[in-house]
């Protein structure tokens, strides 16, 4: 969390010509800026649409509330338990936001199917055939990476450009 070094990051993005940003930080400082600079913009964590009421197309929200209420209350009760906790959209930690009107609506549509499809059980998007980026097999054809797998990914997959940073 340092909104000075985010919104530099994201000014010197937008100066190279990126046309679209998201940034996985709490606060609006990335959002604030697409806004000033007139590009688009997803959000993470929370909606953020009041720090870029054009820039967002749509956003990431992290709901931890029932997650948190569910652990002071197994605390409470006594049958607290530490676990790993990874979930996503089907148990509602994790939320699409609107989307905003500049996205056309059969992208929205096609948006919220997949986001359903990932809900339901019945897409996975970790699932091969998939490579990592220098070409080599990372998931064979319909194999599905698990939450493990996910968790200690060191790598970028095909099409993704760039170095993984140290």
């Amino acid at each position: 969390f340092d909104p000075s070094k985010e919104a530099d990051a994201a000014t010197a993005l937008i100066e190279q010509g990126v046309d679209v940003i998201m940034q996985h930080t709490d606060s609006p400082a990335a959002m604030t800026i697409a806004e000033e600079r007139g590009i688009m913009a997803f959000c993470q964590a929370s909606d953020m649409l009041q720090f870029g009421p054009t820039a967002r197309l749509s956003s990431i929200i992290d709901n931890w509330e029932p997650y948190y209420i569910a652990r002071v209350q197994a605390q409470i009760d006594g049958t607290w338990e530490s676990v790993s906790t990874w979930d996503g959209i089907a148990p509602g930690m994790v939320k699409i936001g609107a989307f905003s009107d500049r996205i056309p609506a059969d992208i929205q549509a096609e948006a919220q199917a997949l986001a359903d499809s990932i809900a339901a059980g019945d897409y996975h998007p970790f699932t091969g055939p998939l490579n990592k980026q220098d070409g080599s097999v990372w998931l064979a054809d319909g194999e599905v990476a698990d939450d493990g797998t996910l968790a200690g990914m060191n790598f970028y997959v095909e099409g993704i450009e760039g170095d993984v940073p140290n």
